[in-house]
């Protein structure tokens, strides 16, 4: 085969593939807005409000925390 040859087929794949692809793009597109349009948009789920623990005391907590907070920064030298 000659180069002229070679250059068509490779030009014809070329807009063959890149056809393909814009149509099939563009049919996905298409559908897309077809059934946006169809389904019908999901309504909000209603929230519940968190239950609200009583307040407790959490000084214990904090301190553990950083306690064990210091000793990993001296046992890692940060």
């Amino acid at each position: 085969m000659n180069i002229d040859a070679l250059l068509t087929q490779s030009l014809q794949l070329l807009g063959l593939g890149m056809g393909s692809v814009f149509i099939i793009l563009g049919l996905l597109i298409g559908i897309i807005s077809i059934v946006s349009k169809l389904v019908p948009e999901e309504a909000p789920i209603a929230t519940v409000a968190p239950i609200e623990s009583p307040p407790t005391d959490n000084n214990a907590h904090i301190a553990a925390i950083q306690a064990a907070i210091h000793k990993y920064r001296k046992s890692h030298k940060i």
